[in-house]
């Protein structure tokens, strides 16, 4: 009698196992469908040749050429790369200021990012001497640099109409 017993608990709980590894298997199965259907994020900006996004899980979606409308599983993403035309390049993940977009299916997310790009100078003062930094901002304030480090850019002081001072900025 106590042989039967022991059977039928082994079997019983065998069979419970597999139901729950079942049950569990399939609200897995449901939640990957359900995060992997696509929604749409719409690029406001130009002349971008390849994309990378990074998803809040760490996974990385990459777009040669993209269109202005792109298809992504839903979620939470932010710009981690971008390379324009002419030989523009952002490495975001470097600018802690860059947001996270969500991509759910009930209407389209935005990302600024691409031409047009903007120059910018920001002085500063420090005693007699004016600190110069430029940077070339995208469409979301995304920081660019060139490839083309032959030719850096360039400025020039003026004191009303004559020139008092001309020089180059360094990179980086």
């Amino acid at each position: 009698m106590g042989l039967v017993q022991n059977l039928k608990f082994k079997f019983v709980s065998v069979f419970l196992i597999i139901v729950i590894f079942s049950s569990a298997a399939v609200s897995l199965s449901w939640a990957q469908e359900r995060d992997s259907a696509p929604g749409e994020l719409k690029l406001e900006g130009k002349y971008i040749e390849r994309l990378v996004l990074l998803r809040k899980d760490g996974h990385r979606e990459e777009f040669n050429r993209p269109e202005e409308t792109i298809r992504l599983p839903m979620g939470e993403y932010r710009l981690r790369e971008v390379y324009l035309r002419g030989g523009y390049t952002c490495h975001a993940w470097r600018d802690s200021k860059i947001n996270w977009v969500t991509v759910a299916p009930e209407k389209p997310a935005v990302l600024k990012v691409g031409a047009p790009l903007k120059q910018t100078v920001k002085v500063e003062r420090r005693g007699r001497i004016l600190v110069l930094d430029y940077e070339l901002l995208g469409a979301g304030t995304e920081k660019y640099t060139s490839g083309d480090r032959s030719k850096p850019p360039t400025f020039t002081v003026y004191k009303g109409d004559k020139e008092i001072a001309s020089d180059k900025f360094e990179f980086g």
